[in-house]
């Protein structure tokens, strides 16, 4: 009876030994810094996982547990202002700069980092575990299989439930799930990129049918990260936009971006769309061309190679192009948006016999605000970030308010359109180190300002339907006096005539209808 009962001791003191407990957290804690919900399943599937490796291979155990601990500790300021790895976080790993990419690690909080090192410490502590005499299975252990093994077949079965097709590879545990997503979506973003340079270089298959420009020059500035809700203009708490607020125009308050990253919103937005993918070939610009205008690029984003972004692959299809940033480390500089001034000063400073189309790519309100403004804000609002993006704002309007008068003094007739490529949502919501990042669960992700500005404008009119970038084509033809055959306007853009519904697409490359989206309301909370 006493030899029975030591051994009941025994096996309930290894099954519910402290490391169990630092299994358990170091399972919660990966999962937490990957960015999937929670899962108390999982947490409690994989310390089972984590304890049966360790009666049964231990250096494999240690092996896997210091590779997991270090991508989890290294993700995870990502994990939570992005969240999972999809199709948009492993296109802007491709396409942002070195510039950029610096700018997004000092934009976490502090104790974000905390956190990540926290988690590489229990990696550290996993791999020195001294190892135990070999022992035989016991009924913990089969448990243990039984519980790890079932957690594994729950969201294939789920999956196959829900209408869809069951694949082992399907599975919740948050480190599979991790590799799987990356390496999927990096296929995904692989192809895309093969398709996008094979098209790139392709004659575009437009065949204009008409050309009957109202105005001389047509401008379209890309604004950066701007939130419609950001703007005085367009309904924000704050007068920051003086000159948007008093010019005459049109503006555009229920404007809608086509998805909440810039690669994607513009690649959906700028080309022709054919089932869900972009034509490469077929984008505003190369439409413009055909159509006989002269036409411009210039931008204060990055250009990484010829023909590797969405936005870079247009660009080049213009016949005169500059960019203030060419990608490379060396030239990777801190450009202000109004550099790209002295580049349009010198167009407007010669007459021009055909119609032109000059485009401006700004950097705006990029992430990191500040790194923008130079950490000079006008009204403090919640957070130093916070208060900058506010004044990134001011600063726009002041290089649009600039660009406005080299066009009324050019002498030419002109019409101005712009617009911002996607919004932001608030991170670190009401804390000393609230930020704003990229996101596409908030219907403010897709809220941005639209504003047409004429060389004959009376009034500054406001128009409330609802538009989507999805139609931007369709405004551009109506705007511009290009019919061509495969345009087909449905509505007219320029109206208060209601729309069809809008659809968004989500970093996942699903599409969403943006009525069913969650609200990110920006608090006016000053100081």
């Amino acid at each position: 009876m006493n030899l029975t009962l030591k051994e009941t001791l025994v096996t309930r003191s290894r099954t519910l030994s402290p490391w169990t407990g630092f299994y358990f957290l170091h399972a919660l804690l990966i999962n937490y810094a990957l960015g999937y919900p929670f899962s108390l399943l999982y947490a409690v599937a994989f310390t089972a996982f984590l304890h049966l490796l360790w009666r049964s291979a231990p250096r494999v155990q240690k092996g896997l547990l210091g590779i997991f601990s270090s991508i989890a500790a290294l993700y995870f300021p990502f994990g939570q202002a992005y969240g999972s790895p999809n199709f948009n976080t492993l296109l802007a790993l491709h396409s942002t700069n070195m510039e950029e990419s610096t700018e997004i690690l000092t934009i976490f909080p502090w104790y974000s980092y905390v956190v990540g090192l926290f988690i590489f410490a229990l990696g550290v502590i996993a791999v020195r575990r001294r190892p135990e005499a070999r022992r035989g299975w016991g009924k913990v252990e089969y448990l243990c299989l039984a519980l790890s093994a079932g957690a594994w077949f729950v969201a294939p079965i789920q999956n196959l439930a829900w209408g869809g097709v069951f694949k082992l590879q399907d599975t919740g545990y948050p480190v599979f799930r991790f590799a799987k997503d990356v390496i999927t979506s990096n296929e995904e973003v692989l192809e895309e990129q093969a398709r996008m340079a094979a098209l790139s270089t392709r004659k575009d298959g437009w065949h204009v049918v008409a050309v009957k420009p109202k105005y001389h020059t047509y401008v379209v500035v890309i604004g950066e990260s701007a939130r419609r809700d950001a703007l005085g203009a367009f309904g924000g708490h704050w007068d920051n936009t003086p000159f948007a607020s008093s010019v005459n125009g049109l503006f555009f308050t229920d404007y809608i971006a086509a998805s909440g990253s810039t690669q994607k919103s513009l690649g959906l937005t700028l080309n022709r769309v054919v089932d869900g993918k972009p034509q490469y070939q077929d984008n505003f610009v190369t439409l413009a061309n055909r159509a006989g205008f002269q036409t411009w690029w210039f931008s204060n984003q990055g250009q990484i190679g010829e023909y590797d972004t969405a936005i870079a692959s247009i660009a080049k299809r213009a016949d005169e192009v500059q960019f203030l940033k060419s990608g490379d480390f060396e030239a990777d500089k801190n450009t202000k948006d109004e550099a790209l001034l002295k580049m349009t000063a010198q167009v407007f400073a010669t007459q021009r016999t055909p119609p032109q189309l000059i485009v401006l790519h700004l950097m705006g309100s990029h992430p990191q605000a500040c790194d923008r403004t130079q950490g000079k804000y006008a009204e403090f609002v919640q957070s130093k970030e916070t208060s900058c993006y506010l004044y990134s704002v001011t600063q726009t309007d002041e290089l649009l308010s600039k660009l406005y008068n080299q066009l009324r003094n050019s002498g030419d007739s002109f019409s101005m359109v712009y617009f911002s490529d996607h919004g932001l949502a608030f991170k670190e919501r009401g804390k000393a180190v609230q930020y704003l990042a990229h996101d596409d669960k908030y219907q403010q992700n897709f809220q941005v300002p639209f504003m047409v500005l004429s060389s004959d404008d009376k009034t500054h009119r406001i128009v409330k339907a609802r538009r989507s970038a999805n139609d931007f084509l369709n405004f551009f033809s109506q705007w511009t006096g290009i019919r061509a055959k495969e345009i087909v306007n449905r509505y007219p853009f320029i109206s208060g005539k209601k729309a069809p519904p809008v659809y968004v697409t989500n970093f996942k490359l699903q599409k969403v209808d943006y009525n069913h989206l969650a609200s990110d309301i920006f608090e006016t909370k000053s100081r």
